[in-house]
């Protein structure tokens, strides 16, 4: 089975310049969400290859229950594979009695991210990136979106908040990313990978705010880069889609 998403990122891509792919769908009115899933795989059967595909369920979140589509060929995709990944996705060979896309609405298209490894840590590899051994079941996502002239104030925080957080013990995988392509450009995400829906809150919201409290005080100005950084955030959960997703 191809890789899921945060569990393929090789060493020598995290540093350099390597792209996320990924596409929101939804369903059309009045298709039932089993009929849905039975089309998406058949039509799975025409991603091999470079348009090889990773599917999750949105659980929560603004998005929930929609799926999102990841390109799985090589994640993250290094910046001389985007084209050809893209147009094995976009371009390819269709498949028997594949009703997936009456069913499916595209919402925005492909999306692009850029990998911040920068801004990241504890970045999974391809030795480590499992949980005890086994693959990661969810991913939680928190998005920021950045206001017009706030991109200097954003960086200021989120690197002095990861320079932080990586004094502490944790072990938790932050992959920082921000939005190359697609809709609102100026958005950046960091995600993690757990097993269990109870690992997104303790202990890591205690980690969070001690995390803040060490941040406001190293930066007294915290809360005015803040408002003049980004003016929306929100999160959401993925869950991850074994049987809907490449299998070859």
């Amino acid at each position: 089975m191809k890789k899921i998403l945060l569990m393929t990122i090789f060493c020598s891509l995290a540093f350099g310049q390597a792209y996320h792919m990924q596409s929101v769908l939804g369903l059309k009115d009045g298709v039932k969400v089993a009929d849905f899933e039975k089309a998406m795989m058949q039509h799975n059967k025409a991603h091999t290859g470079l348009a090889a595909v990773n599917t999750f369920s949105v659980v929560n979140g603004p998005n929930a229950g929609k799926y999102v589509r990841v390109a799985a060929a090589q994640w993250p995709t290094p910046l001389d594979m985007v084209d050809s990944v893209f147009d094995a996705h976009s371009d390819h060979a269709p498949v028997p009695y594949d009703k997936w896309g009456s069913m499916v609405n595209v919402e925005g298209g492909m999306e692009f991210w850029t990998l911040r490894a920068d801004l990241s840590r504890n970045m999974p590899t391809v030795e480590g990136s499992d949980i005890d051994g086994q693959q990661p079941k969810y991913i939680t996502i928190y998005y920021y979106g950045v206001q017009q002239g706030g991109n200097n104030n954003s960086e200021e925080v989120f690197a002095k908040f990861n320079e932080i957080a990586k004094q502490t013990d944790s072990t938790r995988p932050w992959i920082a990313m921000t939005k190359t392509l697609g809709g609102n450009v100026n958005v950046y995400s960091y995600s993690t990978p757990h097993m269990t829906m109870s690992e997104v809150l303790a202990p890591a919201q205690a980690e969070f705010a001690n995390v803040i409290g060490k941040l406001n005080m190293e930066m007294p100005d915290l809360d005015n880069k803040v408002r003049n950084g980004w003016s929306w955030m929100w999160s959401e959960t993925w869950r991850f889609r074994p049987e809907l997703s490449t299998t070859n």
